[in-house]
């Protein structure tokens, strides 16, 4: 071929060659993901042994999760056909009930009453009975366990970890999932009551069996406050949130945004969601105290109506901004005593990096922070055909937090 061209054509057609490969690499280098983490004379150690010595969380994060921290492996690239932020975005929301090889899971469900009287469904892979370690996984609003990204996540830990007897269980907020509405008091961003009734009721019933934390979204962001809230009294071993809002103002302000994102996926989506439930608890007496408005309940398109309307007078704050303020996650990140791995997107329009209080993760020796630059909102798709990258850094980190 480069004996037909001319000695200008032949240079111009390596040229080409050697600028497209160049570009190509740049565009790889800027998908390295980046860990944040304490280093290494303060990092939490997070077991000893005779062979090893002292590991620590920084330690098990550069020998044993490549994903992160290898350099030639750690890299986020997208699918060809979803480069940004919001094509990941809406790809994945789309495709939110797909059911594929790597998703079809079946659960035994059982529920739980809480303190209220509110009822909540636990969905379990593959079965309730077992003594492996058990992940608990939660959604984020108006989310459950037949998303595609929990399934996926679901199947991958149980096979992965199948000689272990490894077990999911799918934590399902009130009114989602098919689950009775026997309470008029919703969940809401930073309600971690039932969550910790969660944990109570899953450790006594498996008292040998260790406990991971995996939240998506709203879930990580209850998840992470749980966490802080518990301090050292933590019972879990691990956790590791996704696409944490931390800041819920911040997150809040990017939602109610007007975009083709918020106005034609998202807030529809999790509307549709919410005023289902609203409407499969009519048959409840709302606490009068509460003084809520139903015409503008019933009536609300955006979510922070809901939340003004709603959780701000169930909860007792004084204010939207106060709502936001003490639910968020962000003031107990300090506080958390476990090995945390929180993962997020620097081009998340749903949770903006913007939230994340990104010094504290070298402040506290024992929580770490991947930042992918393009991922979106539980997107993270890579690949032909798109497949789910964070499902990999999880596993790597939580086998070894728990070998």
């Amino acid at each position: 071929m480069l004996e037909l061209l001319s000695p200008t054509g032949a240079l111009g057609l390596v040229a080409l060659g050697m600028g497209g490969y160049y570009s190509c690499r740049r565009y790889i280098d800027g998908c390295r993901v980046k860990v944040i983490v304490a280093d290494a004379k303060t990092s939490v150690v997070v077991r000893q042994t005779t062979d090893e010595g002292m590991v620590t969380l920084r330690d098990v994060l550069y020998a044993e999760c490549p994903s992160l921290t290898d350099p030639r492996r750690a890299f986020m690239v997208p699918t060809p056909y979803l480069a940004t932020g919001l094509l990941q975005t809406i790809y994945a929301t789309m495709r939110i009930r797909l059911c594929d090889r790597n998703s079809d899971v079946s659960y035994e469900r059982n529920m739980l009453i809480m303190k209220d009287g509110a009822t909540v469904s636990l969905d379990w892979c593959p079965s309730v009975e077992g003594k492996g370690p058990i992940a608990l996984l939660l959604s984020g609003v108006g989310g459950s366990s037949q998303e595609h990204h929990i399934r996926a996540m679901a199947k991958s830990l149980v096979t992965k970890f199948k000689d272990s007897g490894f077990r999911v269980v799918v934590v399902n907020h009130r009114g989602t999932a098919r689950t009775p509405i026997t309470s008029p008091r919703p969940y809401d961003s930073g309600f971690t009551d039932d969550l910790r009734a969660i944990v109570h009721h899953v450790r006594t019933a498996n008292p040998d069996s260790k406990l991971i934390g995996i939240g998506f979204s709203m879930g990580a962001n209850v998840l992470t406050k749980y966490i802080g809230e518990e301090a050292t009294s933590c019972t879990l071993s691990c956790a590791v949130a996704v696409c944490c809002p931390f800041d819920i103002k911040v997150s809040s302000d990017a939602i109610n945004q007007s975009n083709l994102l918020n106005n034609y996926v998202f807030q529809p989506a999790v509307m549709r969601t919410l005023m289902r439930a609203i409407k499969r608890a009519e048959h409840l007496t709302a606490d009068p105290t509460w003084a809520l408005d139903m015409t503008r309940i019933n009536g609300a398109k955006r979510l922070w109506e809901l939340e003004e309307e709603l959780m701000v007078k169930i909860s007792g704050y004084k204010n939207l901004a106060e709502y936001y303020e003490r639910s968020g996650c962000v003031a107990y990140v300090d506080d958390i005593s476990i090995p945390f791995l929180a993962i997020n997107s620097l081009d998340d329009r749903i949770t903006p990096p913007q939230g994340i209080p990104v010094a504290k993760f070298t402040a506290n020796p024992s929580i770490a922070l991947a930042l992918v630059p393009h991922g979106g909102h539980l997107g993270f798709l890579t690949g032909l055909p798109p497949r789910i990258w964070f499902i990999k850094p999880i596993e790597q980190f939580v086998q070894a937090i728990i070998r």
